[in-house]
């Protein structure tokens, strides 16, 4: 079992260390998509708090 865990360990370092590894596409998708949820929800969002300060 330790082998199994130490195989698998190694896989992930040379995955980690090639510059297309499926490791850091998935990074670069989760950051994508964090990068596209505050645009788009934090701009409106923004703007509410805009109007609501200037309202008072």
């Amino acid at each position: 079992m330790i082998s199994n865990l130490k195989l698998k360990l190694e896989a992930l370092i040379e995955d980690v260390n090639m510059e297309d590894g499926i490791t850091l596409q998935l990074f670069q998708k989760v950051t994508d998509s964090l990068f596209f949820l505050i645009k788009w929800a934090g701009i409106p969002f923004i703007l509410y708090l805009l109007f609501e300060v200037t309202r008072l």
